[in-house]
C-alpha cells in the first residue's frame, strides 16, 4: 500500500505535539526544566515538518490548519502552563490571567496567518511567529534556573518579557523565515546562512547560557529593523502581508 506524502509531516506535526502535551505533563510534576526543553524539542520538529512538506511538494490546507492546532498545545497552552506553574500560582486569579496572556495572543496570531495565508512559500513573517514567542519565554526560564538559586529573582523582567513577546505576535513587525539551506542564491541568503549556522553552533555548545540571549536578538533585530523601515518610510524588500 503507498502511504500519502503528506502522511510523512504530519508525523512530525504529532511529535510536536506530543512534545507539547509531555512538557504540561512535567510541569505538573515540577520538571520545569524538563518542560521548558520540550517546548525547545517541539520548535525544532515544528521546522521539520514544514521543511519536509515543501521538500516533498505535499503541503495541503489541512496541514497547514493540524499545523497550528499542534502549535497552539506546544507553543500556547504549554509555555502558559509552564509560567503559571513556574512564576505565577502564588498570584492566583491575578496570574492564572497574566499566563493566559500568551495563549490568547498566539491563538490570534495563528488565526490571522492561516486567514491571511495565500501559497505555502513567503518570503517573511507578519507578527512574531508562536514558536520564537514561546522560546522566548521557556528559554528565559532555562536561562534563570542555570544562573539563579531563584527561578523567580527577577519577577518584573520575567513579567515584560510575557507582555513583549505576546504584543509582538499580533503586531505588524516583519520577521525573516528560515533562510534556504545553500550557499547559492543571494549574498542575503548566504549571510543568514551563515548567521543561522553560528546561532546553532554557539546553542550547541553552551545551550542553557545561549539560547536565551540568541532567541532575544532575534526579537530584537526584528524590532529594530521594523524601525528602520518605518523612519525611512521603505517597506523591506516590497515583501507581502502572508
Amino acid at each position: 500500500m503507498k502511504v500519502p506524502r503528506s502522511i510523512v509531516p504530519s508525523f512530525f506535526t504529532v511529535g510536536n505535539m506530543f512534545c507539547g502535551f509531555f512538557s504540561v505533563t512535567s510541569a505538573l510534576n515540577q520538571n520545569y526544566e524538563l518542560a521548558a526543553w520540550l517546548i525547545f524539542a517541539a520548535a525544532i520538529l515544528d521546522t521539520m515538518d514544514g521543511k519536509i512538506a515543501r521538500f516533498t511538494d505535499s503541503s495541503s490546507k489541512f496541514g497547514v490548519e493540524y499545523d497550528s492546532l499542534a502549535d497552539v498545545i506546544s507553543f500556547g497552552f504549554a509555555p502558559s502552563f509552564l509560567i503559571y506553574s513556574v512564576y505565577l500560582s502564588e498570584l492566583h486569579t491575578v496570574g492564572l490571567f497574566i499566563s493566559f496572556v500568551p495563549l490568547l495572543f498566539g491563538s490570534i496570531r495563528l488565526a490571522r496567518f492561516n486567514s491571511q495565508l495565500k501559497g505555502f512559500n513567503k518570503s517573511h513573517f507578519t507578527g512574531l511567529p508562536i514558536p520564537a514567542a514561546a522560546l522566548a519565554i521557556t528559554s528565559a526560564i532555562i536561562f534563570s534556573f542555570h544562573y539563579f538559586d531563584d527561578p523567580v529573582k527577577y519577577p518584573k523582567i520575567f513579567l515584560i518579557l510575557i507582555f513583549f513577546v505576546s504584543i509582538l505576535m499580533v503586531s505588524n513587525v516583519k520577521y525573516e523565515i528560515m533562510p534556504v539551506l545553500t550557499i547559492k542564491g543571494s549574498a542575503s541568503n548566504k549571510l543568514k546562512v551563515i548567521l543561522m549556522f553560528i546561532g546553532v553552533l554557539l546553542i550547541i555548545y553552551a545551550p542553557q547560557k545561549l539560547l536565551f540571549p540568541i532567541i532575544l536578538c532575534y526579537i530584537i533585530a526584528g524590532v529594530i529593523r521594523w524601525i528602520y523601515y518605518k523612519i525611512f518610510s521603505e517597506d523591506p524588500k516590497g515583501e507581502s502581508e502572508n
